[in-house]
């Protein structure tokens, strides 16, 4: 086998880790490969090119989720005017949008799991093997394109090495140095929520392994550990779709080995329907300080008719409830404008859910139906979405579907930057139709942020260190309004 270089290239990380490309870095180098990593959106194009010139990659891996798919697409147009490598996308969009493999410019896709294959597809072209026929693999060769079949999901996910933080860390060190990082237990959801991606990525791998796999509770610790040795380390934050969709026994495993050896705050998401009196004491004594869940929509037709949430009003009272006795903050969250008659209407259903379970933030997001999802098809059929519609970087500025009027829009999209100020300071629900009809989405987007800033940084996790934490999540902030 013949090493190649491969550098990844990342459109930014907003002050979060992507573990996908981390743990592609990981199989990378166990298979002889030397991997670089760039943070795009932290150079200069000159800088940018000129970086990519030193590494000489013979391959270059975009990760790419919809919306930022067309800046790293013309980034790549770019680079390889001026290079020669074999360009890769993969992540969120080409896995749900392969047509891109048509786009100038682009060699290859990755569809779905990149583990096996993307190793194996690097290994293959430095062997001058048929990397063309890499299963999960669209690839432009001899003027044509091959599209191979989807490979099992990966079955053990203690096979796999430790995701390689060090190839990230190196290439942002302001990452490395903020307390808070992020780890997954376990990938998969078999949950149907149709503004989730995870139904459609189920139905590709229909017959090709579990939907929900899951690391061992030691293996989760020595990740944790391995991190904490290594860089400042004071909250661990689980992303799993649902840390507490678990085997038998694993969380009480979890939670010993945990308290143990690791000894930190930690936060998670978790399902109404899933919450437990007994779980959640158990995990807030192991360290549990916060967690995430999601209420979606307060008008229950809509949550589980359009949304297919499968959850009712009453579960998510219980469940805040009971985080509530516990000692447990709650962080919300929700959707708004959606596709829906009185869309307005609904959204203030969700904010009085919200207000009546009092949680320590809650957080909303603009509905945005992704490519290829349920949420997409019934807003073409109910015509809030005809047409071609933009891909948006960002689902914190704007809405892509047509309401009833321009006040509607303007309501909605004022609703979501106000959304959890509101739900801390109840008594301005009365004057919500007010605040919300006033052309100041600009303004609120300001107050968005730095409530956002507020919750996350100094309320629920505070910064430890103002001096090394402090101006990182400054450039943050400017970041992410940027893009909104």
């Amino acid at each position: 086998m013949t090493g190649i270089r491969v550098l990844i290239l990342v459109r930014d990380s907003i002050a979060y880790e992507r573990i996908g490309v981390l743990a592609l870095s990981a199989g990378l180098k166990a298979r002889g490969h030397t991997v670089s990593l760039i943070v795009a959106g932290h150079h200069e194009p000159g800088d940018l090119l000129r970086k990519v010139r030193e590494v000489k990659p013979d391959v270059v891996g975009y990760t790419a989720m919809t919306g930022e798919h067309t800046a790293l697409a013309a980034l790549n147009r770019d680079l390889k005017a001026e290079n020669d490598f074999v360009a890769v996308f993969g992540g969120a969009h080409p896995t749900f949008f392969p047509q891109m493999i048509e786009e100038e410019g682009v060699d290859a896709i990755c569809i779905g799991e990149g583990d096996e294959a993307f190793p194996e597809f690097c290994s293959r072209l430095g062997a001058g093997e048929p990397f063309w026929l890499t299963p999960n693999f669209h690839v432009k060769h001899d003027g044509r394109i091959f599209k191979n079949e989807i490979r099992p999901l990966v079955a053990e996910m203690d096979s796999l090495p430790l995701p390689d933080r060090t190839v990230l860390y190196d290439a942002d060190p302001e990452l490395a140095r903020i307390g808070t990082k992020h780890f997954m237990t376990a990938r998969g959801c078999p949950y149907h929520c149709t503004y989730c991606f995870n139904s459609t990525y189920n139905a590709t791998y229909k017959n090709k392994g579990k939907v929900v796999r899951t690391h061992s509770p030691r293996r989760v610790v020595e990740e944790v550990r391995w991190v904490k040795d290594r860089y400042p380390l004071d909250h661990v934050y689980f992303i799993d779709d649902l840390f507490l969709l678990k085997p038998p026994g694993w969380l009480e495993e979890f939670a010993t080995l945990f308290k143990r050896e690791i000894g930190v705050p930690f936060s998670c998401t978790v399902r109404a329907n899933v919450v437990r009196d007994e779980t959640i004491r158990m995990l807030k004594d192991a360290g549990l300080r916060f967690t995430w869940m999601g209420v979606e929509c307060g008008d229950e037709e809509a949550a589980n008719h359009l949304l297919k949430r499968g959850l009712t009003n009453g579960q998510i009272r219980n469940a805040a409830r009971v985080l509530a006795d516990n000692g447990v903050r709650l962080i919300t969250q929700n959707l708004v404008g959606l596709p829906v008659a009185d869309a307005y209407v609904t959204d203030l259903k969700t904010l009085d859910l919200n207000i009546a379970i009092r949680p320590a933030f809650g957080w909303s997001s603009i509905l945005y139906p992704y490519p290829g999802t349920g949420i997409e098809a019934a807003a073409r059929q109910s015509g809030h979405m005809t047409g071609t519609v933009p891909f948006l970087e960002t689902n914190k500025k704007t809405s892509v579907l047509k309401f009833s009027s321009d006040m509607e829009k303007r309501r909605i999209e004022n609703l979501h930057k106000l959304f959890g100020i509101i739900v801390r300071f109840p008594f301005l629900r009365k004057h919500v139709d007010f605040l919300c009809s006033l052309p100041l989405t600009s303004f609120y987007s300001v107050l968005y942020y730095l409530w956002y800033g507020y919750c996350l940084k100094i309320k629920l996790s505070p910064i430890r260190s103002f001096k090394s934490d402090l101006p990182v999540f400054i450039k943050v902030f400017f970041r992410m309004l940027a893009k909104s």
